[in-house]
C-alpha cells in the first residue's frame, strides 16, 4: 500500500480546493428562515430606529427619521432600486476552509491474464474488455442551519476540486442530477464508469512480449479515497431601501446595509453551512508483466525476441542448499569462466516494473 498524505512517506500528495460563488435575490421566505423570525417591512422600521439610536443618536432629532416604508428589492409595482441605481439585497453563499478527515492512495490490481503476444491481449479486451471501473462521490445534504434547504433550491455554481493527482472537479451543491440517493441518509450519489477497454486505450505492452513466452501480466491502477467536509459562509449583502414620507435630512429615500441591521439588532450577519464529501476514484491503469528470472528474453539482429535459457538464472536456484545446490552452483560458475558468459542485462521494462519503495521526494521536488 502506498503511504497516505499524512505520513512522512508518501507518494502522491492530495490538495482539496472549494472554489466559485453562489449569489441571487433574497426573498421575505429566505430572512424568516435566517432570522428565525417573520420578517416584515415593520420589522425592518423597528431595526432601523435601534440603529439609528445606537450609531446615529442625533439622527433621532431629525424630522423624519422614522421610515414609513421598507423595501428589499422592486416588487409588487415599486421601483425604488431601480430608480436611484440600488442594489437589490441578495442572499450569499461563499466557500471557505475544506477539512480533510481521511485521504489515502494505494496500489490494486482490477485484472489478471497471461500476456504471449499481442493477440493476447486482444482476446483478454475481448473477454474482460467491457469489466467496468466505477468511481463515485458520496455527498450528504448541506446542513449547518435551516436556510441551508433555501439554497440547495438553487443553482448554485460551487465545486471543490481534487488535485495534484489527476483534476477532478465535484459538484458540492448539487448543480447536476445524482445517480441515485440513499433512501436511509438522503445522500446523494454520483457514479463515473469507464470500462477497461477505455482505459487501456493507449496501454503500452511489454516490449519483450512474443509469442510462445507466457508471462503472468496484471492489470494495475491507483485507487484514491478521500472524505472531507466542505464549509461555506452564508450571509446576506447589499442593502434595505427606506420611504420615509417626507424629507429625512433632506432627502425622502435612504439605503441601510442589512449587515449592520442585522448586526445592531441582535442577529448573526453570516452562519456556517456544511457537507461530507467521499470519494473513490481510479488513476494511472496500466499493464504490470511480471519478470521470469529463469529465463532471458533475447532480441537478434533481425530484431526478433526469442526465449533463451539463463543459466544465471538456475545458479540463483542453487542457493537454497544441499548438495545438489552447491553442485550445480559450481558447475555453472565454471561454465561461465570458460565462456565468459555475461550476466543478462534487465529490460527496460523488466527495470521499470519492479517493486515501487516507499522513498521521500528528492530535493527538487521530483516524487520517487
Amino acid at each position: 500500500d502506498f503511504k497516505n498524505a499524512d505520513e512522512d512517506l508518501h507518494i502522491y500528495k492530495m490538495d482539496v480546493e472549494a472554489n466559485g460563488k453562489f449569489s441571487r435575490k433574497a426573498t421575505w421566505e429566505d430572512l424568516n428562515t435566517f432570522t428565525g423570525i417573520k420578517m416584515s417591512p415593520d420589522v425592518f422600521r423597528d431595526w432601523i430606529v435601534n440603529y439609528q439610536e445606537r450609531c446615529f443618536p442625533e439622527d433621532v432629532k431629525k424630522e423624519n427619521h422614522t421610515p414609513q416604508k421598507c423595501y428589499i428589492r422592486d416588487e409588487n409595482g415599486g421601483t425604488i432600486f431601480k430608480d436611484f441605481g440600488w442594489k437589490p439585497m441578495k442572499l450569499n453563499l461563499q466557500t471557505g476552509m475544506v477539512d480533510v478527515k481521511k485521504r489515502w492512495t494505494k496500489e490494486v490490481c482490477l485484472d489478471s491474464f497471461l500476456l504471449e503476444g499481442p493477440k493476447s491481449f486482444e482476446q483478454f479486451l475481448l473477454e474482460k474488455g467491457d469489466t467496468l471501473v466505477t468511481s463515485t462521490l458520496r455527498k450528504t445534504k448541506l446542513t449547518g442551519h435551516e436556510i441551508a434547504n433555501e439554497i440547495v433550491k438553487s443553482d448554485a455554481k460551487i465545486t471543490t476540486e481534487v488535485k495534484d493527482i489527476e483534476a477532478v472537479a465535484l459538484d458540492a451543491i448539487g448543480n447536476k442530477e445524482p445517480s441515485e440517493i440513499d433512501e436511509k441518509t438522503g445522500d446523494e450519489i454520483w457514479r463515473e464508469s469507464k470500462t477497461l477497454r477505455e482505459l487501456l486505450l493507449n496501454a503500452k505492452l511489454p516490449e519483450d512480449s512474443v509469442v510462445g513466452v507466457a508471462r503472468d501480466t496484471k492489470v494495475l491502477a491507483n485507487m484514491s479515497y478521500l472524505k472531507a467536509r466542505v464549509y461555506y459562509r452564508c450571509f446576506f449583502s447589499n442593502d434595505v431601501a427606506t420611504d420615509h414620507g417626507g424629507p429625512f435630512d433632506g432627502k425622502p429615500y435612504w439605503k441601510f446595509p442589512i449587515k449592520y441591521l442585522l448586526q445592531y439588532n441582535g442577529m448573526p450577519n453570516a452562519v456556517v453551512l456544511y457537507e461530507d464529501i467521499e470519494l473513490n476514484f481510479f488513476t494511472d491503469v496500466r499493464i504490470s508483466a511480471d519478470s521470469n528470472k529463469d529465463w532471458a528474453y533475447v532480441k537478434d539482429e533481425k530484431g526478433h525476441w526469442s526465449k533463451q535459457f539463463s543459466p544465471v538464472a538456475t545458479r540463483r536456484k542453487s542457493d537454497f542448499g544441499g548438495h545438489m545446490g552447491e553442485a550445480l552452483g559450481q558447475a555453472l560458475l565454471e561454465l561461465e569462466e570458460e565462456e565468459e558468459i555475461e550476466e543478462p542485462v534487465a529490460t527496460e521494462f523488466e527495470a521499470s516494473s519492479k517493486p515501487v519503495t516507499g522513498s521521500k521526494p528528492d530535493p527538487d521536488g521530483v516524487k520517487a
